[in-house]
């Protein structure tokens, strides 16, 4: 018995310095102790990589002893109330999503001649993103799409310059009949868009990179003037751009407004079929 006596606190000394009775918890979210004469109870919710994670420990007192329950579960949230916890659904990855976008704004034209007059705010761009599939890999962080969409951009020019397409197809500026008074000259593109890109999300903040493939399946040219106190408007289809070009997109989200850039590295016009320019949206989206 004496012998009991003595190996009894040596083999509790030895459960106490077992590493598996150690957990060590960096940078949690959430630690909540109950307290009461009988039981003591541990809630951590969140830690340091994973906003998910949620432990807890209960010791029971019972003569002089305790009795000690754990739970560990990554995908455990906690809601105290007047009906108790409450167990959130598991988010597992990878998941995935679709989404659908709607962009509005602006065009320039680097590259174009001066004497063109373009104007960005009179230059729209209307973007329908029909569907943004994503699959989030790893966490709720991080995110690769591939979208389809419709893209609709035209490029306005004013002053005495207007857009002209000549005998071989060639799309060039000229100038208006005399006496005529001018209204505008644009040049519309219709696409098919395939954006492939890279986001990361959070509360506040996001950004998402990558190219979008347009498959330019339209294109024309529209010119009004007044003369004669006539209005006069001459069009053309076909205007010769690329059947594919690719811009370099940016977005950023923030909590009041989402933006956008892109930016093609590309001539819009056919090499051998006149003006040479690349093409710049910007605007907001939702």
């Amino acid at each position: 018995m004496l012998f009991l006596a003595a190996l009894l606190p040596l083999m509790a000394q030895a459960r106490n310095n077992n590493p598996q009775d150690t957990l060590v918890v960096n940078k949690p979210t959430k630690v909540t102790v109950i307290t009461s004469d009988s039981a003591q109870t541990i809630y951590i919710q969140g830690k340091e990589g994973n906003p998910k994670y949620a432990y807890r420990n209960s010791i029971q007192l019972v003569d002089s002893n305790y009795v000690s329950t754990s739970t560990i579960d990554n995908d455990f949230n906690f809601s105290f109330g007047p009906f108790g916890r409450k167990q959130a659904k598991p988010q597992k990855y990878p998941s995935s999503e679709t989404t659908m976008n709607f962009f509005v704004g602006f065009n320039a034209a680097p590259g174009m001649p001066q004497a063109a007059d373009l104007h960005p705010f009179s230059s729209w761009e209307f973007w329908w993103l029909i569907a943004d599939c994503g699959i989030y890999p790893w966490n709720s962080h991080h995110k690769f799409t591939i979208g389809f969409g419709l893209d609709w951009r035209n490029y306005r020019i004013k002053g005495d310059t207007r857009f002209t397409k000549s005998d071989d197809g060639s799309v060039g500026l000229g100038t208006y009949p005399e006496g005529a008074s001018p209204q505008f000259s644009r040049l519309k593109v219709f696409s098919l868009t395939v954006p492939v890109r890279y986001h990361f999300v959070s509360k506040f903040f996001g950004f998402s990179l990558g190219p979008v493939v347009n498959f330019n399946t339209h294109s024309s040219l529209k010119t009004r003037w007044k003369a004669d106190g006539m209005k006069i408007k001459d069009t053309s289809n076909n205007a010769h751009v690329k059947p594919v070009t690719v811009d370099l997109m940016a977005t950023l989200d923030t909590p009041c407004c989402n933006f956008y850039f892109k930016y093609s590295p590309c001539d819009l016009i056919k090499n051998g079929y006149g003006l040479q320019f690349k093409t710049l949206s910007f605007g907001v989206y939702l």
